[in-house]
């Protein structure tokens, strides 16, 4: 561990995404936060943090949004995060993705600020599972790419840093952000419609505040390097639907499984880039989590907001 300055005051970028809302209402009452959130969002509800909009491209900007915030730390989850947009819209999808890290990087080392960067097991291709944070990476789509790509800008910085790489994440996401396997699977199943999903592509899927949890553990011990965050349970997205299905008290008839040969996805798709998170779990002392237990206090969250 570095010995390195007491942190109270944390910037999230990101703020309005499944994981940037999960780390702030996971935040220990000690820490003063800040967040941003990308200009063409919308904030219908509240978020425990102040917030602002920026785009984290835009070096003026974001020069305002250190001098507002003063972070000791920046955990930086801001990017586009679907694999195929990134595939049909390359330019724009490196400025946020790369350039943006860049940018963070750069005002980190000028503001004495560490960084935790959320990358992606998308860096793996997932022909050799459970992968350990000394695995060689190597991405099959250009999503993927980036995320190496922001990992060296990162580890090439001379600031102290974490790279954190979750996998398959899911929980309930903020008011018109991005929705996730579960609950796009929840919504379909609710109004008996019938889904297909993919039976032979392999996850370690992880809830979204369990992620959180992982990288107050790395701010609170002063961690530095790579880790990986998992949940505990291997399985197919099949058996992740069925689950849901399951624990939602949906009737698991309406779901078919296929391969994935049957979406002509636009990006291909690493068949398994499940982790090893033994370095999770004895250093940061953070325990997996199964997956059904995950599906139950997503629903206990649900029945609680109704």
């Amino acid at each position: 561990m570095l010995n390195l300055k007491i942190v109270k005051r944390v910037l999230v970028t990101g703020g309005t995404g499944l994981l940037g809302v999960a780390i702030q209402r996971s935040a220990p009452k000690d820490i003063q936060g800040f967040s941003i959130y990308f200009p063409e969002r919308s904030l219908p509800v509240p978020l425990p943090f102040p917030i602002l909009a920026a785009d984290v491209s835009d070096r003026m900007e974001m020069q305002s949004v250190f001098e507002w915030a003063k972070p000791d730390v920046v955990i930086h989850t801001g990017a586009i995060g679907s694999v195929d947009f990134a595939e049909k819209n390359r330019e724009q999808t490196r400025k946020i993705n790369v350039g943006g890290t860049e940018v963070v990087a750069e005002l980190c080392q000028i503001f004495e600020s560490r960084l935790i960067y959320i990358s992606s097991n998308a860096v793996f291709d997932g022909r050799t599972p459970f992968y350990s944070e000394t695995a060689p990476v190597n991405p099959i789509n250009y999503y993927g790419q980036l995320k190496v790509d922001a990992e060296n800008v990162v580890r090439e910085s001379t600031i102290p840093w974490t790279i954190v790489r979750p996998i398959l994440m899911y929980g309930w996401p903020y008011q018109g952000e991005r929705d996730n396997p579960v609950v796009w699977w929840v919504r379909f199943l609710e109004n008996g419609k019938p889904i297909k999903v993919v039976d032979n592509v392999f996850n370690k899927p992880l809830p979204a505040w369990s992620c959180a949890d992982v990288i107050w553990a790395i701010i609170q011990q002063n961690r530095t390097g790579i880790y990986h965050a998992a949940g505990r349970d291997h399985i197919s997205l099949y058996q992740f639907a069925l689950l849901t299905a399951a624990v939602f008290g949906l009737d698991a008839s309406l779901i078919t499984p296929v391969p994935d040969s049957y979406f002509p996805e636009i990006a291909p798709r690493p068949k398994d880039t499940s982790f090893d998170t033994t370095k999770m779990e004895t250093e940061l002392g953070v325990k997996t989590v199964g997956v059904r237990d995950g599906l139950f206090k997503m629903k206990a969250e649900r029945t609680a907001i109704l």
